[in-house]
């Protein structure tokens, strides 16, 4: 048995509510970590992005601590949409119109609480949870809420085409953080060496070594992955095992990856707050 893992440590649920309400009176912002639970191959577990938005927000506090900026991270939403993973078991399949109302929910709960400044952490590639999350931000500036962001990838925010350029949505660039990492040269999307990576590094004890020892990298191509991406039955097809890509990182220090997409992250909030010069992530 492992030791286990709380995606609440470290999170607004371990305070007490006049904490709380001191870090909104001080002007703290607020990471929301946001994520699915779905089938992560046979060798990652099922909350993988959970856990990666959770480590996500954790390392960005990390960052905006040093520079002197309170961030609170609230507690980790798993409740997302999962329209790729759909045809394999342990994937929950939330209605886009549930998930929109539990987000919105969420947002408007942090606002009433004075939370002005909130950033949204998110760790699920499925364009359709990012079309929802865009939404849902998109409409707390509509309200008035116009300090929160959803901070993306720029392949992300491509891929959401004319609906990106808004002020609700924040991207980084995401190629500079492969520099000088050690890939494999397999295409990968989800359960691959970059996820194996971050759960290896933060969460290694619900890592299945012994499966991951036996996989082999799925060498798909471009036009595997447009139809991997049309979901259900069609991903399943394409990915019968649930991984696509190359399930073990090559580079033992893969998981920098995850500090660089953190320090993106991090600049991205230091601008938004005017709280000073973004920096390098090595």
């Amino acid at each position: 048995m492992h030791g286990g893992y709380s995606v609440f440590a470290e999170t607004m649920a371990d305070l007490t509510y006049p904490e709380v309400e001191a870090a909104a009176d001080r002007g703290a912002c607020v990471l929301l970590p946001t994520g699915v639970i779905e089938q992560h191959g046979p060798h990652l577990p099922l909350g993988t992005d959970a856990y990666g938005a959770y480590q996500l927000s954790r390392l960005v506090k990390s960052e905006l601590e040093q520079h002197a900026v309170e961030a609170l991270i609230a507690p980790p939403v798993y409740w997302g949409i999962n329209q790729v993973s759909a045809a394999f078991p342990g994937t929950f399949r939330v209605r886009s119109e549930t998930a929109v109302a539990l987000h919105t929910d969420i947002l408007d709960s942090l606002a009433t609480d004075g939370f002005r400044r909130i950033f949204v952490i998110n760790h699920q590639g499925d364009i359709a949870h990012n079309r929802m999350l865009l939404k849902v931000v998109r409409d707390q500036h509509e309200k008035g809420n116009t300090e929160v962001v959803l901070i993306e990838p720029d392949f992300i925010a491509d891929r959401l085409g004319d609906d990106a350029p808004t002020s609700a949505l924040a991207s980084f660039a995401m190629q500079p953080l492969y520099e000088d990492l050690e890939m494999t040269g397999e295409l990968g999307v989800h359960a691959e060496e970059i996820e194996s990576a971050l759960m290896m590094r933060w969460f290694p004890e619900i890592v299945n070594y012994d499966v991951m020892a036996q996989l082999k990298p799925t060498g798909l191509s471009a036009e595997d992955l447009a139809e991997w991406r049309k979901g259900g039955e069609h991903a399943r097809r394409v990915t019968p095992q649930g991984y696509f890509g190359a399930p073990r990182p090559r580079d033992p220090f893969l998981w920098r990856f995850h500090q660089r997409m953190a320090g993106a992250m991090a600049n991205i909030v230091f601008d938004a707050l005017g709280a000073g010069p973004r920096r390098n992530h090595g």
